[in-house]
Order: structure tokens, then C-alpha cells, then sequence
């Protein structure tokens, strides 16, 4: 699963928000700098991410649900605390072990590599909450906001 995380963070190599080096980190590359042996961070903010989507969802959906909350721009809303969310995460992570100097030596960080990962976790949660809040399916048994997406309520 952290291969797959990976590619889906570096947008299968076409679009990089940060250094290669900050994808070796997060890939796991440990302190001694001899092997991907630590952390695997690439998976638990992927899985992170992927669970408070679908809270998010399930929170405008299941649990608000109020004829009051179905509009658009309450959808929007609530993408907004997700992408804020998932940036946060995303971002002070690496960040904090930057400030600890808690990686390899020989890789080069920085605080925009940080902050290029927070985005594309930003990115990819508002994506994912996008899809699945467009099938109609899983907002069926919404009573208030089954008809509300990202572009119509």
C-alpha cells in the first residue's frame, strides 16, 4: 500500500510538489541512512487522509443532514475544513521531523517540501471527497442532502 500512496502523492511522477528526497522520507529512508526501515509515512497519512474524508462525508451526509445544510455552498464548507485538515496533517509531520532533524543526513529538506506535500494531501482529499460525494449511491440514504454535490444542491 505505500507504493501506491506514494504514486498517488507524487501524481505518478508528472506533477512533483516536493523534492524527491521529501518522497524518500516519507517512503520510510531511515536515520543511518542505510535502508527504508523507518516510518512509513507515505501510508499512515494516506490512510489518514482516506479516513477523515469519509468522515467528512459521512458528517454532512449522515450526521448533520439538515435541510438547512444542503446547499452548495455548505458542501464547500465542509470541503474546506477537510482540505484545511488534511494539509495540517500532511504538513506538520515532515515538518516536525525536520525540526528534530529525525531523517537521513544525506537528504536534502526543507520547510516548502513540507508544505508542497501538505498540498498535494490537500488536493487528493478534496478530490476523493469530490468522487464520493458525486455517486449518487452513497447519498441515497441521506434525507436532507442526497441531491447536494460540489456543483448543484
Amino acid at each position: 500500500m505505500q507504493e501506491v500512496f506514494a504514486k498517488i502523492y507524487e501524481w505518478f511522477g508528472l506533477i512533483p510538489f516536493y523534492s524527491k528526497d521529501m518522497g524518500d522520507h516519507l517512503r520510510g529512508f531511515d536515520v543511518t541512512c542505510t535502508d527504508f526501515i523507518a516510518t512509513p509515512w507515505y501510508s499512515y497519512i494516506g490512510w489518514i487522509m482516506l479516513v477523515t474524508t469519509a468522515f467528512t462525508f459521512a458528517l454532512q451526509y449522515y450526521i448533520v443532514d439538515s435541510s438547512r445544510y444542503n446547499k452548495a455552498r455548505h458542501w464547500w464548507f465542509f470541503a474546506l475544513g477537510l482540505v484545511l485538515l488534511n494539509f495540517l496533517i500532511a504538513f506538520a509531520i515532515p515538518y516536525n521531523d525536520i525540526q528534530d532533524n529525525n531523517f537521513c543526513n544525506q537528504l536534502k529538506l526543507n520547510v516548502s517540501d513540507c508544505v508542497g506535500f501538505g498540498f498535494s494531501n490537500a488536493l487528493w482529499s478534496l478530490i476523493f471527497f469530490i468522487i464520493i460525494s458525486t455517486i449518487p449511491i452513497f447519498r441515497s440514504r441521506s434525507t436532507n442532502c442526497r441531491h447536494t454535490t460540489f456543483w448543484k444542491p
